[in-house]
């Protein structure tokens, strides 16, 4: 079947047309659904409470070329301000089953709940994530990790999907590396993930939960406007240092500004920064960093202009 063309307008008419139970939103911006909370109008968005509903908007989306983004917690985005003219699917899959030391997640569960279902079944080895503000699909995608302990320990297996069928893939399939995964570089969606645990003392696993989360509170700008750490490591090196080294520490441009407490986040100042402003920080830091130090930084922050 050759593709049709049509514009994103004439494709939420069609889909009305097909599937009147299936509700797009039109009231929504970026900078509603984005920790940086900065980005402009959204002129279509689909919750995707169900998997056969994001079958079916997939399906019609292949079937008219129609561009698209996967929107979980919007916690490592950066999106222009500008009003964006694709769909947003945002994965709202959000069921939890818990069998022994597995916890059965829907990929738009957040970290901080899934962290509440380890404390509460005597489950550790998730400590490290308390506070992230992620999702578990994005987490999966990203091998997000911190204090030692990354996505790729504990997830056993993942369910995902191309828009025709679900596939399963376990551990050693999904490529886990630095920041890195399977999905890394392809559209497929996250439907599911199975996490494995250990057992343990739920007391002794909130402990460090808190502890880990008072960390957090203590070195990264937590009660600002982000997107997490804007750059991934360079090799035999951390990213937040160089740019120390740089005199960037509370650089700003506008209403953004590099945080004075760590480094390596930009912050939101007062809700006032622009996309403009943080895309220039991040392109002044990468100059700073390669003329002085010869190392170029890659972003680790999703960037949508």
């Amino acid at each position: 079947m050759n593709k049709q063309k049509v514009t994103l307008a004439n494709f939420v008419k069609i889909l009305n047309k097909k599937y009147p139970e299936i509700q797009v939103k039109t009231n929504y911006t970026f900078k509603d659904l984005t920790t940086f909370k900065i980005g402009g109008k959204i002129k279509a968005l689909i919750e995707i409470t169900q998997i056969d509903i994001l079958l079916k908007v997939l399906n019609l989306i292949k079937d008219y070329d129609i561009e698209y983004f996967i929107l979980g917690k919007g916690s490592n985005l950066l999106v222009s301000d500008k009003p964006c003219n694709f769909l947003v699917l945002k994965i709202m899959l959000n069921s939890i089953t818990v069998r022994g030391n597995k916890i059965i997640c829907g990929a738009g569960v957040g970290l901080f709940k899934l962290n509440q279902i380890a404390i509460k079944n005597n489950l550790t080895g998730l400590e490290w994530s308390f506070g992230i503000p992620g999702s578990l699909g994005g987490a999966v995608k990203m091998n997000a990790g911190s204090f030692g302990g990354e996505m790729s320990f504990v997830t056993e297996c993942v369910y995902y999907t191309d828009g025709n069928k679900i596939y399963k893939k376990t551990n050693k399939g999904l490529k886990f590396s630095y920041r890195k995964s399977f999905f890394s570089n392809n559209n497929f969606v996250i439907l599911k993930v199975i996490i494995s645990l250990k057992k343990g003392d739920g007391e002794q696993v909130k402990k460090l939960c808190l502890q880990n989360f008072k960390k957090r509170q203590e070195t990264q700008p937590y009660n600002l406007p982000s997107a997490g750490s804007v750059f991934k490591r360079p090799k035999n090196e951390f990213a937040p240092v160089l740019i120390e080294r740089c005199s960037l520490k509370g650089f700003k441009c506008g209403g953004a500004q590099i945080s004075t407490k760590h480094c390596g986040f930009i912050v939101n100042i007062n809700n006032q920064a622009t996309f403009n402003q943080v895309f220039k920080i991040i392109t002044k830091i990468k100059k700073t960093v390669s003329k002085k130090f010869d190392i170029i930084l890659e972003e680790e922050i999703i960037i949508l202009r």
